[in-house]
């Protein structure tokens, strides 16, 4: 590559956090590679990771501030709250070793991850109707923007060794004094924050959750609905998945206008899902289809 263009101009082109981004997913113990195709992965990855920042950013309207993690009563937290802290805890041990250990290239790729599957296909997808639809001073918006504030100081200081530049910007905007995200030390996160149990609960409804995406989907490619927000959606489940699901409200998981969770001890599998086309009329506020009221925005269909 170097006979082609020079390092000037890859970094004029790529930008220097995008080459910090290949030297740390590169794996040292083997020989190092480079070329177009590479460095453009790298890019793609720094512009997922780039918009994770954004969207922290542009909900949180630039208020960021610092929550102390010891005083954080979990147990007040919305489960989804909860089980978010608790990846964290798992993310912060695993960058821990890693850095540790030099192994730099398994800590970009948990940290990618976390950003592309945990938090963008996950946690901001399922939150995004609180954020947008919500009051703001309702408890359980309150609660997501707190763990979003957790959520950007961690990301910020665990990225701050690989993405030097675009996580020095970001704590100039954040951050009211005069100091340096290099200056600071990696956060430490409280055992309390660690939950086994709910973490296995989550795990079994996500996997009822991607089922159901699986179901949707079909719905939508045939076009029978456009949205998930136009689907109502029909869930039977073996017992030992029922005891798990029962209590979860499917329809904001799964953003859906309504679910309904069902026992059926005959069923030949575990998970069984079935998409309907949502009958009433859109809210105005959360778009989701009701036949007569939207007893969450008090609108009349």
């Amino acid at each position: 590559l170097g006979n082609v263009i020079s390092p000037d101009e890859i970094l004029k082109k790529y930008g220097a956090d995008i080459l910090r981004i290949w030297v740390a997913s590169s794996n040292y113990a083997e020989d190092l590679r480079i070329d177009y195709s590479i460095l453009e992965q790298n890019a793609e990855a720094y512009r997922k990771i780039r918009n994770t920042f954004r969207y922290l950013l542009g909900n949180l309207n630039d208020n960021f501030s610092e929550i102390n993690f010891e005083e954080l009563n979990v147990k007040k937290l919305p489960e989804l709250e909860q089980y978010m802290l608790n990846k964290i805890y798992f993310l912060n041990h695993n960058f821990q070793k890693n850095f540790q250990t030099y192994s730099f290239h398994n800590l970009y790729k948990e940290l990618l991850n976390f950003c592309t599957v945990d938090l963008s296909a996950f946690y901001f997808d399922i939150r995004k109707d609180t954020l947008y639809c919500d009051k703001i001073d309702s408890d359980k918006r309150k609660n997501c923007i707190l763990i979003l504030n957790i959520i950007l100081e961690c990301l910020l200081k665990w990225f701050a060794p690989i993405l030097s530049f675009t996580t020095e910007e970001i704590y100039s905007i954040i951050n009211k004094k005069d100091k340096s995200i290099h200056l600071e030390k990696f956060v430490k996160i409280p055992d309390s924050w660690n939950n086994p149990i709910l973490d296995e609960k989550w795990n079994n409804l996500k996997k009822i959750r991607d089922n159901c995406n699986i179901s949707i989907e079909e719905k939508r490619a045939s076009k029978i609905i456009g949205s998930s927000l136009e689907a109502r959606i029909e869930v039977k489940l073996n017992s030992k998945l029922y005891e798990v699901a029962k209590d979860t409200d499917f329809a904001e998981l799964c953003i859906t206008s309504d679910a309904q969770i069902l026992e059926d001890k005959k069923i030949s599998e575990d998970i069984n899902v079935v998409t309907f086309k949502a009958e009433g009329k859109k809210c105005p506020v959360c778009w989701k289809i009701r036949k007569d009221k939207c007893e969450r925005h008090g609108h009349i269909l």
